[in-house]
């Protein structure tokens, strides 16, 4: 996809303070400036503009500072609004000009700002709230701005282009000779995470939503190392994509087909700090630092090269959080002796231990070393590089998890370069940091590995080529390894002025007159995340941002999606069966490129949650008055006076979280630690396979010491056998949540007794409080079905049977029934009627039943002459 520039019509210009004319171009205005003495003048301009209109500034030299706000708002697709300069640079702004840009699908193009004293943002693509969305900065140069009079100690953070909004692109633009920190190109993602609202009005997180920017074909040249000693120093990214705070957003910024050299502000070149963005076919030149992965999961980053001649501090990629695809990256002679060797070698691990992969849908965030899991880090290529492989554990040391497969590291013979493969800021680093990852068909080289791996083998049949600056390998083990780079070389400084950066200067910042003016948009493909799933069957839209043709596949039968293929930009649903297992499961979608150059692949990844546990049982205590069996048979002990404390046992079946049942044990006894406990016995109402049983506590720091014990007979000590926990003398809850405890057994039970110790330390071997709090209790499982009962036909009458529509139950002696409950074979449940007790004789309507053989459980009153009765009962239509 090109834009080119439209040709140039000289008109006559009527002198005036502003002069100002308009010509009808197919049905557009083209608006031709001529000076900017009165800006309010121009900006009330702007906002009169129509779709498709042009504005023209004349080529001169203007030296304002102020501050031009170009928002209209009736740009399309099909008809942006262009502000331009006359020629490409032939405006030159040299007072440190302000531009807002605002208003959708608007174009600023061939501007210079050369020299001058910025203020803290250059460029923004907003005016106040009015952000920019599918809006282009092209062609445009910002070159030595300054910040006056800095303070002693400091470095004045200065911003050159600040992107809000959504898919806005800056592209084909130079970034030269920057000194003060700040950054050349911010992603500013607060507003994205959490748009403004009227006062008073709650917030809205939108952090799911794409923001899908475009950052290409842009040229970064010498962006002074920035003195770490002095204030903001540490924002002097190139480039930063979102902050800490905002590092859960679904930016999905691609930054494609740049080139950076000496780009020194600070030792991130590029800072990752959102989710899903892509670094992709990017050159590093002689640049003093890495692309950092600082925060934010699921980053590209492919087929870039690093190539650092040799200059100490140069790096390549940098890891912190998860969920990374960092392949076909071709890295050399990077070095790191002096400057910053901890942080910029090839490719650096860090073990951080903060909540890592944070979803788009929580605010959970954190500004610490996150976990490094679920990475893949797959057929690079790193040469005579001195630090090849690196595990930092400066920041902790949770080891990283993942693949690292089928990389190539090479030192050519005698290289000065040449270190250990592996090697760390500790002599345990690696054994501390780097065991976990799933090594497999890594080849080395030149060198020593320097430590025992079997996922790497020693190649030396592997030859190395030069071809230009670079190298191919052929040979013995080299098949397979290393980065494939497809078409893409190495940017080199000749490129910039004909295709990269702006097209009027050249590397050195000097003007030339032959660049290629040419604006093509690169060819890009994005496809918006998924938060883990719930384990029900459901469907889930995920948008596609394309301007290509793409196709879509799933790889598992339990995902489907429509369409699976389309043009540009769609809306794809994403349609998940149930999933039945407590375990959760992964699959993906893999979206393919189908027209254009090149093939661009994305994958989303879909996580669904296993089922919850209370999901495969049938919940026996329901809550519901007249058919809950369960109730308090018995406790030992309830803090309850009737005035301030109402810490009864039988809150703990009223479904209320906040009612708790609460008990102080005893002293120690001698010889144990935890003393004899207070309980109280719930009667389930009938024998019952018991499946689950969950219970809360309150919120505490300390654990709480908890035993289960079952009985079927009856309820003295003796009757009862411990069933939780399974091995050691007690539970120990979970602390601080008030969350359900689950505990899965198996086993027959009519009675449950639960028995508190008090709250103990987390060895469990000390008790820190006699007191036990328990809020809820649930358990789960089915009523045991008998139909043995050999005194049933002289006791109680049940007919007809087979029924039609009515089955009458009469009683001959003093058998008390409390509930008729019909069951299908099965053990659904699939009639409840309670009974009143004292009847000797009652109907069941079963009309609504459907015909099939089912069990009907009588179950005696509690407490009275009743026992469970049961008998097989077939049912017509």
């Amino acid at each position: 996809m090109k834009t080119f520039y439209t040709l140039r019509t000289s008109i006559f210009i009527t002198a005036c303070l502003l002069l100002l004319s308009t010509l009808k171009v197919f049905s557009q205005e083209v608006h031709t400036l001529d000076n900017l003495d009165d800006i309010d003048v121009i900006n009330d301009l702007f906002e009169t503009l129509s779709a498709g209109d042009t504005v023209i500034l004349a080529d001169g030299v203007y030296d304002t500072d102020e501050r031009i706000k170009f928002s209209p708002t009736t740009g399309t697709a099909a008809m942006p609004i262009t502000f331009r300069a006359e020629t490409p640079g032939g405006v030159r702004f040299t007072g440190g000009l302000q531009l807002r840009i605002g208003g959708d699908h608007v174009i600023v193009d061939g501007f210079y700002w050369d020299g001058g004293y910025g203020s803290s943002s250059v460029i923004e693509f907003r005016d106040g709230e009015d952000y920019a969305n599918h809006s282009t900065l092209q062609n445009c140069a910002l070159d030595g701005l300054a910040v006056e009079s800095p303070s002693a100690g400091t470095s004045t953070k200065h911003n050159w282009v600040m992107l809000y909004g959504t898919y806005n692109t800056v592209i084909n633009c130079s970034f030269m000779n920057k000194e003060s920190s700040g950054n050349m190109i911010l992603v500013e993602l607060a507003y994205n995470a959490y748009p403004p609202v009227e006062d008073g009005e709650p917030e809205i997180n939108t952090s799911c939503d794409i923001v899908g920017h475009v950052i290409s074909n842009n040229y970064f040249y010498k962006y002074a190392k920035i003195d770490a000693a002095l204030s903001n120093a540490g924002d002097s990214e190139t480039i930063r994509i979102g902050t800490s705070s905002y590092q859960n957003v679904d930016s999905s910024v691609m930054v494609s087909n740049n080139y950076f050299v000496e780009a020194d502000g600070e030792n991130e070149i590029i800072t990752n700090k959102s989710k899903n963005n892509s670094y992709i076919n990017n050159t590093f030149r002689r640049s003093r630092g890495s692309l950092v992965l600082r925060h934010g999961s699921n980053a590209t980053v492919d087929g870039n090269y690093f190539l650092g001649e040799n200059v100490d501090g140069t790096g390549g990629v940098r890891i912190v959080d998860s969920e990374h695809t960092i392949t076909n990256n071709y890295i050399q002679d990077c070095i790191t002796v002096v400057d910053q060797a901890k942080w910029n070698n090839g490719i650096t691990f860090l073990g951080g231990s903060s909540n890592n992969s944070v979803p788009c849908t929580s605010d959970n965030t954190s500004s610490d070393y996150q976990k490094v899991e679920n990475i893949n880090v797959s057929n690079n290529t790193i040469i005579n590089t001195n630090a090849p492989l690196y595990y930092n554990t400066d920041k902790g040391s949770t080891d990283p998890t993942g693949t690292f497969s089928n990389n190539l590291i090479y030192f050519t013979a005698n290289n000065p370069n040449i270190t250990n493969v592996i090697s760390g800021d500790t002599e345990d680093s690696y054994s501390d940091l780097g065991t976990t990852l799933d090594y497999s068909g890594n080849v080395y080289t030149g060198s020593t590995l320097g430590e025992t791996n079997t996922g790497f083998s020693e190649e030396t049949g592997i030859i190395a080529t030069a071809d230009g600056e670079i190298f191919t390998f052929s040979g013995t083990g080299s098949a397979g390894k290393g980065a494939d780079m497809g078409g893409y070389g190495p940017t080199t400084d000749t490129m910039v002025g004909h295709g990269i950066g702006a097209c009027f200067l050249n590397s050195l910042g000097a003007s030339i007159i032959d660049g290629d003016c040419t604006i093509e948009i690169p060819e890009s493909l994005t496809v918006s995340g998924l938060s883990a799933l719930d384990p029900v069957a459901a469907s889930y839209d995920v948008s596609v941002n394309a301007n290509v043709s793409w196709s879509a596949v799933s790889n598992a039968t339990w995902i489907s999606i429509d369409p699976n293929s389309g043009t540009g930009d769609a809306i794809v649903s994403v349609t998940v069966t149930e999933n039945a297992d407590t375990s959760a499961r992964t699959g993906s979608v893999t979206f393919t490129q189908t027209s254009g150059e090149n093939v661009i692949i994305r994958q989303l990844n879909v996580v669904q949650n296993g089922a919850d546990l209370t999901d495969l049982y049938d919940l026996i205590n329901t809550g519901v008055e007249g058919e809950d069996p369960v109730t308090i048979n018995y406790f030992s002990k309830e803090e309850a006076n009737g005035i301030d404390k109402f810490n009864y046992a039988i809150n703990t079946l009223d479904k209320d979280m906040n009612s708790v049942w609460a008990a102080d044990d005893g002293s120690i006894l001698s010889g144990d630690y935890k003393g004899d406990g207070e309980y109280i016995i719930y009667d389930l109402g009938s024998n019952y396979d018991l499946d689950l049983v969950q219970f809360n506590t309150t919120n505490k720091s300390d654990a709480f010491g908890i035993q289960i014990w079952v009985s079927t007979t009856g309820t003295d000590a003796s009757d009862f056998t411990m069933v939780l926990p399974t091995s050691g003398d007690l539970l120990l809850s979970a602390i601080n949540t008030t969350d359900f405890n689950l505990y899965e057994v198996d086993t027959n039970a009519r009675y449950v007794k639960l028995l508190g110790y008090g709250r103990f330390n987390s060895a469990g071997d000390s008790r820190e409080s006699v007191w036990t709090a328990i809020g809820e209790i649930e358990f789960f499982g089915s009523e045991v079905l008998s139909v043995s009962d050999n005194d049933l036909e002289n006791t109680i009458s049940i007919y007809p049977n087979p029924a039609l529509n009515n089955i009458t139950v009469k009683i001959s002696d003093n058998t008390q029934i409390e509930f008729a409950k019909l069951y299908s074979l099965d053990g659904k449940l699939v009639l409840n009627k309670k009974i009143d007790f004292l009847t000797s004789e009652f109907i069941i309507n079963v009309s609504q039943v459907s015909e099939g053989t089912y069990i009907l459980k009588l179950i005696g009153a509690i407490g009275a002459n009743g026992a469970n009765k049961s008998k097989p009962i077939i049912i017509k239509d």
